[in-house]
């Protein structure tokens, strides 16, 4: 229909075609993209349409929307009573058969899923990702992510022809927000002003780009495929996306757009144009280019701002210039940090280049000499002012862990008070040194567990402190911190970590003792997946151990998340760590390696090692006696400590630390932490006195906002085992069963396998359990499947949700009928009414089950 001759009517010969076939059998006849056809060949398509209305002929038609007809009067009258289906891409099922198709079997739905996404559905975008997916020289497809979408030729060119054949005009302004990433609807002016087009011309381009589907129509300009986008920019020129990036960015600047908005055109541009930009948008474009690791173009922005700044950007862009070099070049980091101190003269300007020079000293791999030579100059350049003894505060905060807490407290109020060693006539300690020295004082109160209300009192004064008055050390918020956290008052730290904390647009990097504070908070609150996540990111900026073996930081991360995956049943992990991170011989001395050696003993203790184990607890108790520590400060310790003496036969220690525990509880009027010192006790206590020790401790643990949860698993564990021991099955299985659900839902496998197995002992007791021993004996499939069905899911629907066969989930029920004691479904009710069986089965069910509507049973 759109040759070079225009068809005006169809033949005799094709009517008589179509009549002799629809007289046979149903016929189908299709015309694709009728909109570019021409009146005539329209009006004899509906010529074709009217003689076959009295025959088995279904006449399909396709025309693109928002491309505009060459006939429109005649492709209206055409499509007069038709009925209309609008295409709008395959669903997610539809690419995952589309994917099957091209590969030859299944893939992965998370794969699916990723090309679905970036293709929104289009068969022809995904037909060209899977080509390239699967062709010679690419990696698999199903290693795809969103953030590396390829840019594909072919995918360009077919969009450039389907939008040149409407208007040029609609590629120019496509191209441009796949380009620049526009998309808000504030971006049409500045498209109208990239583009050459008036503002009408851009509204009405945007109006047929939404038209014929690609930019989504919800007041965005967001284009629908991410596959689309990424072609359409990666096939233009980088001269042409550093033109289009600088345009933006200049049209953004004159209109008053957000700084960093702004910004990330300038880095986007391969072109450097930074003559007339202000500071503070250099700034914002150096700190971006340097979280992408892009250094060099970093350091070209922040040197361009020291050039031509004063005042407070200048004394930012210095800040942000040793950043990036402590990032990129440790020495030179310093050295510039070093210079810039010298070069600042106010107390103000100089806090935070000593924040940044501590935390290099702590957390990198200088050598003795090294730091030296920094403290020296940071001694001479700070002589006579509030900051003096900032050098002596370093060199207490380094050296704790290797000293008596009584010791370092000495050493810290000589830092306030001054002596005969520090020069004649030197000015007292400023505000910032003194509160510093506050904030490790409350925590060396707190570890020495004098007073542990009194060291809370006064975290918080060095904490409000730092409200008015920035920290010279980076350590001095963070152990502040840590002492709220460890009396139980993780919402505080948690409030006050957030108030304090450097925002996300100040960071480079993470800090690490922010990272340590987050994670305890994370313990803490009963969320050790979060405090999991948290530890391997930490790990993963701290220097490794070839580095520097003790950085303090390291080794309680270390500890602290080889506890954790023994808690959550990965001990090869938690020795995997141990091994990788030098811990698993002899350790340094002193208190540091408290939570390594307590993460030790218990793995091997869990190894039936419980002589190593009583090895590692006497160790452990010893460096805490002789560092004047006390261990009830760990949260680890208060959750494991007395069990695993007792386990040890360390029974003596046990019964003091239970003690301990206790009574520093009873201080905090905390139902968390008394609800732990109340199933310590009784861990201690087997007889009747344990029973209501726990029980006491299970209404403490229930009564908070799911912190408690761990805990909970274990003191219902730990109550179970004792009516166990008791000979009493039938109460225990109650406590057993709320054990093994709470332990899932924390994530902690050996708590959950202790339970369950003492369950299937409890079944083998005579006792009106019996089909809790079907429970256990099903399998993973067989569960699968039977937890559908008591969902009211139709055995039909099962087949379908899992890609079964009918059969073959009537097989799997009929095996688990068996196993349960029950003839069908009608036992549903009674079967689920025996104690413990319904909680059972639904352990890890939401896992194990997809969702599915009901359906009627078979």
């Amino acid at each position: 229909m759109t040759g070079a001759r225009p068809i005006t009517e169809p033949g005799t010969d094709v009517l008589d075609v179509i009549a002799e076939t629809g007289r046979r059998g149903p016929l189908l006849v299709t015309a694709d993209d009728v909109c570019r056809a021409d009146a005539g060949s329209l009006r004899a398509l509906r010529r074709v349409l009217e003689e076959s209305s009295r025959l088995p002929v279904v006449v399909a038609v396709s025309a693109q929307r928002g491309r505009p007809p060459r006939a429109p009067a005649e492709l209206a009258q055409l499509m007069h009573g038709m009925e209309q289906l609008v295409l709008d891409g395959l669903s997610e099922q539809e690419s995952a058969d589309l994917a099957r198709g091209a590969l030859g079997r299944r893939a992965r739905p998370e794969s699916v899923a990723v090309c679905h996404r970036l293709t929104a559905g289009n068969p022809l975008l995904l037909t060209e990702l899977l080509r390239w997916g699967t062709g010679a020289g690419h990696p698999a497809w199903e290693e795809l992510t969103l953030a590396d979408a390829p840019a594909l030729p072919a995918v360009a060119d077919a969009a450039a022809r389907c939008l040149n054949l409407v208007d040029p005009a609609l590629l120019k302004v496509v191209t441009l927000i796949a380009v620049t990433g526009e998309s808000d609807p504030d971006a049409l002016p500045l498209l109208a002003d990239l583009s050459g087009l008036t503002l009408e011309e851009t509204l009405a381009a945007a109006d047929r780009l939404v038209r014929l589907g690609f930019i989504a129509d919800d007041g965005t300009l967001a284009l629908r495929h991410p596959l689309l986008a990424q072609a359409l920019a990666g096939g233009t020129t980088a001269m042409a996306r550093s033109a289009a990036h600088l345009g933006t960015a200049a049209y953004l600047h004159r209109h008053g757009a957000p700084i960093q908005r702004t910004a990330r055109h300038l880095v986007a541009a391969s072109v450097r144009s930074d003559d007339t930009w202000p500071a503070d948008v250099l700034l914002a474009a150096a700190r971006g280019a340097a979280r992408a690791d892009d250094h060099a173009t970093a350091l070209h922005f922040t040197d361009h701002t020291l050039r031509t700044a004063n005042g407070e950007s200048y004394l930012r862009a210095v800040l942000l210039a040793c950043d990036i070099r402590l990032l990129t070049d440790w020495r030179a980091g310093v050295d510039l940090a070093l210079a810039n101190l010298r070069e600042l003269r106010t107390d103000d300007a100089r806090v935070p280049l000593l924040h940044r020079l501590g935390g290099a000293l702590r957390t990198s791999v200088p050598d003795p000499a090294t730091t030296a030579r920094v403290l020296a100059v940071v001694r001479a350049t700070l002589a006579g002012s509030g900051l003096a003894r900032w050098d002596r505060l370093h060199r207490v905060a380094d050296g704790m862990c290797a000293t008596t807490v009584d010791r370092s407290v000495e050493l810290l109020d000589a830092v306030v008070a001054g002596d005969a060693v520090g020069p004649a006539g030197a000015p007292p300690a400023g505000p910032a040194i003194v509160l510093a020295v506050d904030a490790f004082k409350a925590l060396f109160a707190d570890l020495a567990g004098r007073d542990s209300g009194e060291a809370v009192r006064q975290a918080r004064r060095a904490l409000d402190g730092f409200e008015r008055t920035p920290s010279p050390h980076p350590m001095t918020v963070p152990l502040a911190l840590i002492v709220l956290v460890q009396n139980g008052l993780h919402e505080e730290a948690a409030a006050r970590a957030q108030s304090l904390g450097p925002g996300a647009e100040d960071r480079l990097r993470p800090d690490g003792a922010a990272l340590l504070v987050d994670a305890l908070i994370a313990l803490g609150q009963g969320r050790p997946d979060t405090a999991r996540v948290v530890l391997e990111q930490l790990l993963r900026v701290l220097p490794t151990p070839e580095q520097r073996l003790a950085v303090p930081l390291r080794m309680t991360a270390v500890g602290l998340l080889a506890g954790l995956l023994a808690e959550l049943g990965d001990g090869d992990a938690a020795w995997k760590l141990l091994e990788t991170q030098r811990c698993t011989g002899e350790l340094e001395p002193g208190w540091l390696c408290r939570d390594v050696l307590l993460a030790r003993a218990g793995l091997r203790a869990a190894a039936g090692d419980l002589d190593g184990a009583a090895v590692d607890l006497k160790d452990l108790l010893r460096r805490a006696s002789s560092g004047g520590v006390r261990l009830s400060s760990l949260l680890a310790w208060r959750r494991h400590g007395v069990a695993r003496l007792w386990q040890c036969g360390l029974l003596a220690e046990a019964d003091a630390a239970a003690a301990e525990q206790l009574q520093l509880a009873e201080k905090s009027h905390l139902p968390l932490e008394l609800g732990r010192a109340l199933r310590a006790q009784a861990r201690i206590d087997d007889g009747p006195r344990a029973e209501r020790l726990l029980r006491e401790a299970i209404e403490l643990l229930q009564s908070g906002d799911g912190a408690g949860d761990l805990d909970l698993a274990h003191a219902q564990a730990d109550l179970g085992a004792l009516l166990m021991r008791h000979g009493e099955p039938d109460r225990a299985v109650t406590a057993l069963v709320a054990a093994v659900g709470l332990a899932h839902r924390c994530g902690a496998r050996p708590v959950a396998e202790q339970a369950t197995a003492l369950l299937a002992a409890a079944d083998r007791q005579p006792a009106p359990h019996t089909p809790l021993r079907g429970v256990f004996t099903l399998t993973q499939r067989e569960r699968q499947i039977f937890l559908m069905a008591t969902r009211g899911t139709s055995n039909r629907r099962i087949a379908e949700v899992l890609e079964i066969t009918r059969r073959t989930v009537e097989l799997h029920l009929s095996s688990a009928y068996r196993k349960l004691g029950i003839s069908g479904r009608r036992d549903f009710p009674e079967l689920l009414s025996v104690p413990g069986v319904g909680p059972m089965l639904e352990v890890g069910a939401d896992s194990a089950c997809p969702a599915a509507p009901s359906g009627a049973a078979h």
